[in-house]
């Protein structure tokens, strides 16, 4: 079995500051097994298009332009209050999840993204970090640390689930 090792630091600050470059290394279970870091899943598919994805994303790619990274039956979920926040809840397919980014983009203006860490393996990529956003309808400002488990296959992303602080943005949200 192989470990993960986390990516941190100034290579996670670097990415949330919008670098693309961040790259996974895995290693074996011990150094004597090892000897040296492998590098194959370095530039693993499901990572490259992760990074495609947010740096679109950070670039203010439209709800079409994002929808696209997905596949047409994924599953995306952002657990929560869905009566009080309209871009959160369970989708599934790309027509659902481009009307979550237009919800999105009409409510909040995103002032901080941080990606603290990163974890690949195979065809999953899970994110850890901290965002900040504002609601537009009251300029409150939602704060919370937040953890994204995504698959990818054939190049798109085929589940996005989101955890978050619900309960900070649902009280931000009213």
């Amino acid at each position: 079995m192989k470990k993960i090792n986390l990516i941190s630091g100034i290579a996670i600050l670097a990415m949330a500051t919008y670098t693309t470059n961040v790259k996974a290394v895995v290693t074996a279970d011990t150094p004597a097994k090892a000897g040296f870091i492998q590098k194959a899943e370095r530039d693993s598919t499901a990572l490259k298009v992760v990074n495609d994805f947010f740096d679109r994303f950070k670039k203010g790619a439209t709800p079409d332009e994002l929808a696209t990274r997905f596949d047409l039956n994924a599953d995306y979920f952002i657990p929560g209050d869905s009566k009080n926040v309209p871009w959160i809840g369970h989708r599934n397919g790309r027509a659902a999840i481009r009307e979550s980014f237009r919800l999105l983009k009409e409510n909040i203006d995103p002032e901080k993204l941080i990606f603290t860490d990163i974890l690949a393996k195979g065809d999953r990529v899970v994110i850890l970090g901290y965002l900040e956003s504002r609601m537009k309808k009251n300029n409150k400002v939602i704060k919370s640390e937040f953890s994204i488990d995504i698959v990818v296959k054939n190049g798109l992303i085929t589940r996005y689930h989101l955890l978050e602080d619900s309960f900070e943005v649902s009280e931000k949200a009213k």
